[in-house]
């Protein structure tokens, strides 16, 4: 448990790297109604708290929404109300650069470090005032977009959420919506490397991906609070449930998991192992153990080899929020937990 105010601090994701846990969020400590950006670090092992950072400055709007880790650094994306960010740490969280960006406008929900670059799945704004979905490739040896690709036209609104990088076929995957007619679908886009286009594969699913793990065969997993869906390597529904919502999911593309062949799938309060096959449940249990509330933000979860790491915000009450991140340690067949 973490909390830096007596106000609003909500938690978005978490990255493992160098043997710690990064957690990135907001908190309000300037005052009610005040954000801005913050980073912690917690021992692996234990939980122990290690590092943190927080912005000098505060915002109506300000969060760090997703992190990632790539040459010993870590590297955090957030958004504020007139611009969004792009900051580097190294592992004790000492603020190594900062870029802000004001054009294009866009808010960073996840993020993957894969070769030399990192790239960057959001919601950007068009100039006619719509919303459609980017993916950015970052270079960390400068701190700017290197490429991007953006999708989204007058009339059919589109944004992105989520980004996976499938090794069996060596493209990107990028989970969202898309937005016709006040009608909003899951919406997968599928680029290589260079972030050039591949395919587009439109649902019927109702709402929106919020998150996307891909599992040693390639196949894709896509959760929303609306259902649970596995996709073959090229984006078609294989199964769907709609007895669960979802919000953050985890599959591991290698064999060395703590969940075997299974997924993780966490939703508000609720952690579910559900087989990778036929989405079953397998096991599940309970994150939240009182009466306050653990809502799960838009954002990603992380894993070493022998636990899983998820952040989720307590609501206390309406005014009074708290980060709580956790690790969930599979022992025979139970998904057991430890608060960190």
């Amino acid at each position: 448990m973490s909390s830096a105010s007596g106000y609003r601090d909500g938690v978005h994701s978490v990255c493992f790297a160098e043997g710690n846990v990064y957690a990135v969020g907001f908190d309000e400590l300037h005052g009610y109604g005040k954000k801005r950006y913050r980073i912690e670090s917690y021992n692996a092992i234990d939980g122990v708290p290690l590092a943190k950072w927080a912005d000098e400055k505060s915002y109506n709007i300000a969060s760090l929404i997703s992190c990632t880790s790539l040459g010993g650094h870590i590297y955090a994306f957030g958004v504020s109300d007139s611009f969004w960010s792009i900051l580097e740490f190294d592992r004790n969280l000492n603020l190594v650069r900062r870029t802000d960006i004001d054009k294009p406008y866009l808010v960073p929900f996840s993020a993957i470090a894969i070769d030399r670059y990192i790239y960057i799945a959001g919601t950007t704004l068009t100039p006619q005032g719509s919303t459609a979905a980017y993916i950015a490739m970052v270079s960390p040896d400068t701190l700017s977009v290197y490429k991007s690709f953006s999708m989204g036209r007058e009339g059919r609104e589109a944004g992105a959420y989520t980004i996976a990088f499938n090794k069996n076929t060596n493209r990107f995957v990028v989970g969202g919506f898309d937005k016709s007619e006040g009608a909003m679908n899951w919406l997968l886009i599928f680029l290589n490397r260079d972030l050039e286009l591949i395919k587009i594969v439109r649902t019927n699913i109702k709402g929106s991906i919020t998150g996307l793990a891909i599992n040693p065969e390639g196949n894709i997993y896509a959760v929303g609070r609306s259902a649970i869906a596995k996709f073959s390597r090229e984006g078609e529904v294989l199964t769907t449930i709609t007895s669960i919502p979802g919000v953050k999911v985890y599959s591991a593309q290698t064999p060395s998991t703590p969940i075997g062949p299974n997924i993780v799938v966490v939703s508000d309060n609720d952690a579910y192992m559900l087989s990778s096959d036929r989405l079953s449940v397998v096991d599940s249990t309970r994150l939240s153990k009182g009466p306050q509330i653990l809502t799960s933000f838009l954002g990603s979860m992380d894993s070493d080899n022998e636990k899983l790491y998820v952040a989720l915000t307590q609501v206390v009450t309406k005014d009074d929020w708290n980060w709580t991140v956790m690790a969930l340690r599979p022992r025979a067949r139970r998904l057991r937990f430890f608060g960190v």
